[in-house]
């Protein structure tokens, strides 16, 4: 049966009319209509809006059109809440979430950088601030990297010399230091305690590879920023002092090794750092090196950091090669509280405190005698026969037997200390070869001679409690007072008076009797700069002419 044809009552904006030559064909719909109630006058009413040629498109139409409006809706509604709530808006240069910042050629941040530069932050009262870029220049570079170029078959105990810094990280403690930090419990002067005047980051710089650091701990009750001490311990940190002067809140032991790392790894990459890390004490009432405290430094000396980049022994490094790029620690502390798979699993070299007589003109000390061989991979420790490496040392940092008294003048200070020192250096020297240029000494020696140690002068020294005072400066530099108008030592050199003028004239001296281009081992300084007025360490490297 057919259905009639369904006329247009009304016009429509929706509406086409058919061609009157054409029969007007049914709708697919109606025509598959099946049930006896399907009829024609059902689908009349729309006739005139939605004729039978474009049905189809027209529902597509008005899909489309809801979809459209519910999109615009929801960015609508979006848009309103951004700025109802003041949240920025998503844009390629102001990310919609912290830290998704786009990485562009000039920043390229990852979570492992800003988590080192927060690191780096924390640790600069101690360690010094990194620059944006370090100084390219060739004579700027000749003292930064200078182990760089020599051969990696010469042994560290036949470099010529190895400048060094006494208690390195007090260059920062001023009397507003002190007075900024409420939990120092020193009432001294902060010049008693105060041995440098350049951050650890300059003096690797300037060529300095020996570092004296002293550690103790800080517990969270008793002030400073809250830290963790990496390793945890109750928010227990370990920080740096000099006896009981606090000489920072903010930067940890971590946070300095971490300096170290980041050094190493990229301009110090063929340098060695020898760091001597020592528990300071007395600091606090009642501090001593606790179980916890030892915990946490065997937490930080043992970490992936730790394992990459301080030399794996209790032995010193038989050739340069082995070592560039690491740090060779000297273990000025004890762990007698620690089971001894995990004392063995520190590395560096055992100076132990009971090994380190105090106040000494010059002393041996055998410094691996943890030393133990054969790795044994199931705890991670060196297993075996020792060696016996032995160390000669001249710590005599305070004259206390003067002829005078505990009351001696500044000269009698200053002479007697130098009496210490150049007796030293001249027994190194004679133990060891001349030299030509640095690290030169290698061939001083058959592969059959006797190896003649690692030897360490301290040049640093102080008598503060004499009277008049001998603060480390003045014991380095002579007194103020001098250091005024007074004639300069031929060739340059600090006013007269202190220790490192005295140490300048006799390493500038190519005489029979001066200490120009010989071995000397480590020497370790306060005020190495001298204030421009001399050059210690060009003339401890032979970097100065």
């Amino acid at each position: 049966m057919m259905h009639q044809e369904i006329k247009p009552e009304r016009s429509s904006l929706f509406s086409a009319p058919s061609p009157p030559h054409l029969p007007h064909l049914p709708s697919p719909t109606v025509a598959a209509a099946s049930t006896p109630s399907s009829s024609p006058r059902r689908f009349k009413r729309f006739g005139g809006l939605l004729p039978t040629t474009s049905y189809r498109a027209v529902l597509s139409s008005v899909c489309i059109m809801a979809v459209l409006f519910w999109v615009l809706h929801l960015l609508f509604f979006s848009l309103l809440t951004d700025l109802t709530t003041g949240n920025p808006l998503p844009t390629s240069s102001s990310p919609s979430q912290p830290g998704e910042e786009e990485k562009d050629s000039s920043s390229s941040s990852s979570v492992a950088d800003l988590a080192l530069q927060k690191i780096l932050g924390d640790g600069r009262q101690i360690f010094g601030t990194f620059p944006s870029s370090f100084n390219k220049s060739a004579a700027s570079k000749r003292r930064a990297q200078w182990m760089t170029p020599l051969p990696d078959s010469l042994p560290l105990t036949r470099l010529r010399a190895i400048p060094g810094t006494h208690d390195s990280a007090t260059w920062n403690f001023t009397t507003e230091t002190r007075n900024s930090i409420p939990s120092d419990p020193s009432y001294l002067p902060a010049e008693w305690f105060r041995c440098q005047k350049k951050s650890i980051l300059e003096s690797l710089e300037a060529g300095v590879r020996f570092f004296d650091l002293r550690y103790a701990a800080l517990d969270a009750g008793t002030g400073g920023s809250g830290k963790g001490g990496g390793g945890g311990g109750q928010g227990t940190r370990l920080v740096f002092w000099h006896k009981m002067a606090l000489l920072s809140e903010v930067a940890t032991v971590e946070d300095v090794l971490f300096g170290f790392y980041s050094w190493l790894e990229g301009r110090g990459a063929g340098e060695v750092v020898m760091v001597s890390l020592q528990y300071e004490h007395p600091t606090r009432s009642h501090a001593s090196n606790t179980p916890q405290v030892q915990r946490l430094l065997h937490s930080l000396l043992t970490t992936p950091a730790a394992r990459r980049f301080i030399y794996p022994s209790h032995s010193l490094p038989p050739t340069l090669g082995d070592a560039r790029g690491k740090i060779v620690l000297l273990k000025r502390f004890d762990l007698p509280d620690l089971p001894l798979d995990q004392q063995l699993a520190v590395p560096g070299l055992n100076f132990s405190p009971s090994l380190w007589p105090e106040n000494n003109r010059g002393f041996e000390l055998v410094y691996n005698q943890l030393d133990v061989g054969d790795a044994d991979q199931s705890k991670g420790v060196e297993m075996g026969g020792k060696r016996n490496e032995t160390a000669y040392i001249e710590d005599y940092f305070e004259p206390n037997d003067l002829p005078s008294g505990m009351n001696g003048s500044v000269t009698e200070n200053v002479m007697a200390k130098w009496e210490a020192v150049e007796g030293h250096l001249r027994a190194a020297a004679a133990a060891g070869a001349a030299a030509s240029g640095p690290g030169a000494g290698l061939g001083a020696r058959g592969e059959d001679d006797e190896d003649d140690g690692l030897w360490i002068t301290f040049t640093s020294g102080e008598h503060v409690f004499n009277e008049p005072n001998i603060t480390p400066e003045v014991m380095a530099l002579g007194p103020e007072e001098q250091r005024q108008g007074v004639p300069k030592v031929t060739g340059g050199g600090t006013v007269k008076g202190g220790v490192n003028e005295k140490l300048l004239a006799l390493l500038k001296d190519d005489g029979p009797d001066g200490l120009k281009g010989k071995r000397l081992g480590v020497v370790v300084m306060d005020f190495w700069e001298m204030e421009g007025e001399g050059d210690l360490i060009g003339a401890l490297l032979g970097l100065d002419g």
